[in-house]
Formats: structure tokens, C-alpha cells, sequence
């Protein structure tokens, strides 16, 4: 590979010291000795790595799944109050950029004259470059939904003679317009009568009107992001091009990224707490009642799905009392609040240490669970916010959503016919009381569809600031034992759920004019700094 993704000074080069780190065979490779590998290797390594390293226990388990207020940490819980981990920060920095290089060395060596031909023999030069270009989209709408500004044309130029150590850092507003500008050229160079990757495409193999299907969906995930920006122009636009049989609308054509099973190709969740023994997660509260159908009678917020109990409960969940029934961790408590809650047996760990158990641990931590890049779900809700929450559209994407995760217990934990059909039953029954399409519950029912994709969930509260049930900071969390209310109070200045993650360390002391330049154009590097697509109000 000749083709280099020159971050900074800093990216491949030093050495940091952290106190929990992974994937130190990325991090110490060294770029200027890259092995020359064929396409589909560079492909296989991208889908793996970002699965990886989005959907971890570190930067997804201790930032958007609790941000998402999915889950709660049972130790540690300063996370929970915002406290990010600096070391974590800098090297998710690396690492998806990282990931990404592959898939820009995908397109070099599809566009280069002289390595095409043999790039070619992968598949179809530009079906494999459409393929690589939606992923690369992909990936870093979620960096720029995380950090806002980040280094994007520079950071994707160069190479080994010439580098740039230092890029500038783009305007999000116009990594958008990128965006969208690379990801219709994608789908305009897909050629169905041409073969697609011939192997290493892990997620469609190889199947060219699904990727099309893919990037489309993806077009219209970006142009919503930006809705509050044109009045979902763009969004409309899109779909006006493409229609419904453009987009992901069946389960059979979700893009998901399988496991094998076995190490070193488990789940990363699934290693988190099998192979890496952690204990340190339970369900959050938040999701738990919202699924249950009960209020927050602690805040005064009603559950817009009041008495009606989610088929999903029982799949997002195992943590079980007794006398309580389905129970999650109140959000946002001390350490010491965490440890005395849990300690009572009511919000227990999924870990088992002997191994993995489908009575005691949820489907997302089986070795072979399939991390989400795109479902049919989250385009039928799409398309009901952009139809004035076109009832019909709202319907679609909760009866997806639940059968998606029907199918996935049926695959991977044996449920048997007698489950499946407990659960279809339930699933009619919660379609037959489904309360009216609005804002808040399809949006709410979007974020429930979202479990696992904490990065989706988090951003979409921001852009919609839904659901409204999530706890904000200064509202009660919980009751000690001495009846007295316990308020979820942020370890830094907060007054909702942060709009962004600061800039790494790392970038101001190896990248540092334009970190400095960055962090002054958004407005200041904080966590309370809104990025350029959220409503103003």
C-alpha cells in the first residue's frame, strides 16, 4: 500500500501511556513499512475494525451507550456523569482514522493506473470504490458527530513522499456537503451488471443493489442529521431521486457486520466480558422504564407508552427481580450511591464468570452478534418524520425493529417456536394499542430501535431532543434509603447530555495550531458546544 493517512505527528509514532488500552497491534504498525495486501483483506480489516472499536466497551460502552443512556456502569460510574477518560479520547482519535485508511487505500489502489488492473481482479475498480466510499462515510459521520470540525480533506491527502503531518481541520458544514457529494457519486458508479467485491465483503458479499440500497439510506441518514439546517430539503430531495425501493426497507437487507465466534474474531462485547472479564455495565433505568411503559413519577414525565410493556424488554434486558420484576440502574449516581444500589442484588451484572448464558446475558454480548451499520427500522422512521410522522411509515419501522431482534434470538440464543410465538403475540398486541404518530413517539420509538447504536441514539437526541424521557442533569435519579431524593449531578458544567467530546489532548500538543484554530471556530472546545446541525433553540 502506498497510499497513507498522515494524521499528525503524534498518530503512529509515539508511545502513550494509558491505564486500560486495545488494539496495540494497530497502533504500532508502522506506516512507512505498509505489507502490500489485496483489496479484500483491506476490506474485511476496515469492517472488523470499526465494528471493533465503535462498538467496544470502551469508546462505545463508556461514552454513547451511556450517553444514550442505554446502560449504566456499575463501577466507574464517573463516566456515566460525563468524566471522559483523556487516554480513551486520544486513542479512539487514532484508531478510526485508523480503520479508515484502509478504505481509502481501497480507492488509491482502484483509481491509481498503475494498480487498478490488478485491484480489478478483486471485482468491478468502481464497485469497489463505491463500497469503500459509503464506508468511509460512514465512519466519519459519526467522528464529526462526535467532535464536530475534525481534519478531513487534508487528513485523506498525501503520501509517503509527501505528508501532511498537520491537516487543517474542516468546517462540519461543509464535511456534510462532502458527504453527501461522495456518497451520490458512490451510488452513480455502481454497475449491477459488474461484480462487486469477489470476496471479503463481510456484510452484503459482494452484492452490488444492496450496497446501493446501503449508500442511499445513508444519504438520507446524513440530509436528516442536517434537518433543522434546510428544513429537510436535502432529506426530501434524496428521496424524491430514489424512493422507497431505493432504501433499506427489509430486514433481509440491514447492513450488519457478523462475527465468527471464535477468537480472535468474537464480538467485542462478547470479549469485554468473557475474555476480558468485565463486570462493570448493567441496564440503565431510562430504558428499562421507558420499555416497561411506566412515568417517571420522580421527574413528572410521562412514558409516551404508558401501561404498554415492549416485546424488546425482555431481549435489551435480563436483570430480573423477583418482587420488582425488570429493574435498571437509576442514571447518573456517586460511586459510592452505584455500589450501595447494587449491592441490594437489584441491578446485578450481565457477566457470568463461568460463561456466556442467554438466561443471564442479553443477545448483544453472544460472540456472534452482528453489530448494525444501517436497518430497516431507522429508514421507516425516517421516512415518517420526513411524511409529517406518517403514521404508516411509524408502524413499519416498530414492527421491523421487534422482529429484527426477534430473529436475532432466534439465530444466536435457539429460541424455539414456542418463544417466537409468545413474542409475535406481544408484538401484536403492542401494534394494536400503538398511540398516534408524533414527534415524540416516533422519535421515541427510533431511540429504542437505536439499542446498541449509542452513537445514532445520542446524536439523534441532540438533533430532535429526543426522547424526552432521558434524564437531564439536576432531575432525580433516585431515592436513597433514607427517602430522601438523589439528583444526577454532571461532573462537569452541564445542563443536558453533551453536544460533543472535546478535542484529544493529543491534538493540541502534536497538531496544536489547528486544534487551537478548530476549538475557537466552534465556538470553544467544551462538552456544551453545539455542532452546526442542531436547532439553535
Amino acid at each position: 500500500m502506498k497510499t497513507i493517512i498522515k494524521l499528525t505527528l503524534g498518530l503512529f509514532l509515539a508511545v502513550f501511556v494509558m491505564s486500560c488500552t486495545k488494539n496495540f497491534d494497530k497502533i504500532d504498525e508502522n506506516p512507512n513499512q505498509p505489507a502490500e495486501v489485496g483489496t479484500p483483506t483491506l476490506l474485511t480489516g476496515a469492517m472488523k475494525g470499526l465494528c471493533d472499536d465503535i462498538y467496544d466497551e470502551w469508546w462505545g460502552g463508556r461514552q454513547s451507550m451511556l450517553w444514550a443512556q442505554y446502560w449504566c456502569q456499575r463501577n466507574y460510574p464517573s463516566e456515566d456523569r460525563f468524566a471522559i477518560r483523556q487516554n480513551i479520547n486520544n486513542q479512539y482519535w487514532r484508531l478510526i482514522y485508523h480503520d479508515v485508511k484502509n478504505l481509502v487505500e481501497i480507492i488509491d489502489l482502484n483509481t491509481n493506473p498503475e494498480t487498478k488492473a490488478k485491484a480489478g481482479a478483486y471485482g468491478d475498480n468502481q464497485n469497489q470504490i463505491a463500497v469503500a466510499t459509503i464506508l468511509k462515510v460512514w465512519a466519519m459521520q459519526i467522528m464529526a458527530d462526535t467532535w464536530g470540525d475534525i481534519p478531513y480533506q487534508e487528513a485523506f491527502q498525501g503520501d509517503a513522499e509527501a505528508p501532511i503531518y498537520t491537516p487543517k481541520y474542516d468546517k462540519l458544514q461543509a464535511i456534510y456537503a462532502n458527504f453527501l457529494t461522495e456518497l451520490k457519486t458512490a451510488v452513480d458508479r455502481i454497475n449491477l451488471d459488474a461484480p462487486g467485491f469477489l470476496s471479503g465483503d463481510n456484510i452484503y458479499g459482494g452484492d452490488m443493489g444492496l450496497w446501493k440500497k446501503f449508500g442511499n439510506s445513508l444519504r438520507l441518514r446524513v440530509a436528516m442529521r442536517m434537518s433543522a439546517t434546510d428544513n429537510y430539503a436535502a432529506a426530501k430531495a434524496i428521496f424524491e431521486e430514489v424512493g422507497e425501493d431505493g432504501l433499506i426497507l427489509s430486514n433481509m437487507e440491514n447492513a450488519k457486520f457478523p462475527y465468527i465466534g471464535q477468537a480472535p474474531n468474537n464480538s467485542p462485547l462478547y470479549d469485554a466480558y468473557w475474555t476480558n472479564a468485565r463486570n462493570d455495565f448493567t441496564t440503565c433505568k431510562t430504558l428499562v422504564n421507558l420499555l416497561k411503559g411506566v412515568d417517571d413519577t420522580l421527574n413528572a414525565k410521562p412514558n409516551p407508552f404508558h401501561g404498554m410493556v415492549d416485546p424488546r424488554l425482555q431481549i435489551y434486558s435480563r436483570i430480573r427481580n423477583a418482587s420488582m420484576g425488570y429493574i435498571g440502574m437509576p442514571y447518573g449516581m456517586t460511586e459510592g450511591q452505584t455500589q450501595q444500589y447494587w449491592a441490594k442484588k437489584w441491578c446485578p451484572s450481565f457477566y457470568g464468570a463461568a460463561a456466556y448464558n442467554v438466561n443471564t446475558a442479553i443477545v448483544i454480548l453472544n460472540a456472534k452478534y452482528a453489530p448494525v451499520f444501517m436497518e430497516a427500522a431507522e429508514v421507516e422512521f425516517m421516512l415518517s418524520e420526513l411524511n409529517s410522522f406518517s403514521q404508516e411509515h411509524y408502524e413499519h419501522g416498530v414492527r421491523a425493529s421487534m422482529e429484527h431482534w426477534r430473529d436475532i434470538c432466534v439465530e444466536l440464543e435457539g429460541r424455539d417456536a414456542s418463544w417466537v410465538a409468545d413474542y409475535n403475540a406481544s408484538v401484536e398486541e403492542f401494534l394494536s394499542a400503538l398511540p398516534a404518530a408524533t414527534k415524540e413517539t416516533v422519535l421515541t420509538q427510533k431511540y429504542l430501535a437505536f439499542y446498541n447504536q449509542g452513537y445514532q441514539a445520542w446524536a439523534e437526541y441532540r438533533r430532535t431532543g429526543q426522547p424526552s424521557y432521558m434524564l437531564k442533569p439536576g432531575e432525580h435519579t433516585s431515592v436513597a434509603t433514607d427517602g430522601s431524593l438523589i439528583d444526577f449531578i454532571p461532573l462537569v458544567t452541564l445542563n443536558d447530555i453533551p453536544r460533543r467530546l472535546t478535542y484529544p489532548q493529543q491534538e493540541f500538543t502534536v497538531n496544536g495550531a489547528n486544534a487551537t484554530a478548530a476549538a475557537a471556530a466552534v465556538g470553544g472546545d467544551l462538552m456544551s458546544t453545539k455542532l452546526w446541525w442542531e436547532p439553535t433553540k
